[in-house]
């Protein structure tokens, strides 16, 4: 299924396409040609990034969403999320969901976390609305993601920008806007955007990246790495480094730091069955 601007048209892949059939993916642009009342897909435009997991070309942003402590939140799987979209060079906004059962001080504390880091935060409940409109207000013109583990929300914040479009008149659009492809599917939402649901970032296991790069993808710390007095350096024991001089100047969170450490441990022991 092809969206085309109003609507959306089944296709069929041109004859010399087939064979590329396999990968063809939600957010491809295509170019498309009408003959004898059949659509057929010329051309699949070059990417400006892919996700492989989950499946989804051309990206612009990626709604981390999670709770706060209906599930527990793991800041070491938000952070190997955050990870990898940089890495991709996809922006991200922080979503922190069920606003109406949270501890606001807590919520405070992670929101002061990740704008220090450098994010865009927004506290929402799917169930009262709070926070909808100033979500789908960052997601104009952009195809969307939205990630996270189970259970904090996410198919209930879809339903709840669905709502918001039914209550001005376009539900009829968004429902014949739909379309899955491989099991991922995406939904036209006000603004130009289009939103996809689904779970695939939660096989997202061990960062793939070398160790003394991962600091790069740290938003915080990306600047200061290159100050340190080691090229390579780990930011971890190594004396004149100055991530961790931002550290115990409070510039760096310390719940930050220790998801670093984290993930580091991770690239480490990766690196070290590298070759086996």
């Amino acid at each position: 299924m092809v969206w085309a601007g109003e609507s959306t048209v089944r296709c069929s892949l041109r004859g010399r396409l087939r064979h590329l059939s396999a990968q063809v993916t939600a957010g491809d642009l295509v170019r498309v040609s009408r003959r004898d009342g059949e659509y057929l897909i010329e051309e699949i435009l070059p990417r400006k990034n892919f996700l492989i997991r989950p499946p989804v070309a051309n990206v612009d942003l990626v709604v981390v969403v999670t709770a706060v402590t209906h599930p527990p939140i793991d800041l070491t799987y938000i952070d190997r999320i955050l990870v990898h979209l940089e890495s991709q060079d996809i922006d991200a906004v922080m979503c922190f969901n069920k606003a109406d059962i949270e501890d606001p001080a807590e919520v405070r504390r992670l929101e002061d976390i990740y704008r220090k880091a450098g994010y865009d935060v927004v506290v929402t409940s799917a169930l009262s609305g709070e926070g909808i409109s100033e979500l789908v207000g960052k997601m104009k013109g952009s195809n969307v993601v939205l990630a996270g583990a189970s259970g904090v929300g996410k198919s209930k914040i879809l339903s709840a920008i669905t709502q918001e479009e039914i209550s001005t008149g376009r539900l009829s659009k968004i429902r014949r806007g739909r379309h899955t492809t491989k099991g991922v599917t995406l939904y036209p939402v006000q603004g130009g955007a289009f939103i996809a649901d689904t779970p695939g970032f939660s096989r997202l296991n061990v960062v793939e990246c070398e160790p003394f790069t991962l600091a790069y993808y740290y938003r915080e710390m990306m600047d200061l790495a290159p100050l340190c007095h080691f090229p390579r350096c780990l930011h971890k024991t190594e004396d004149s480094c100055a991530v961790r001089e931002a550290l115990s100047e409070g510039r760096i969170a310390p719940e930050r730091y220790e998801t670093y450490l984290a993930l580091l441990d991770e690239c480490l022991e990766r690196e070290k069955h590298k070759y086996e």
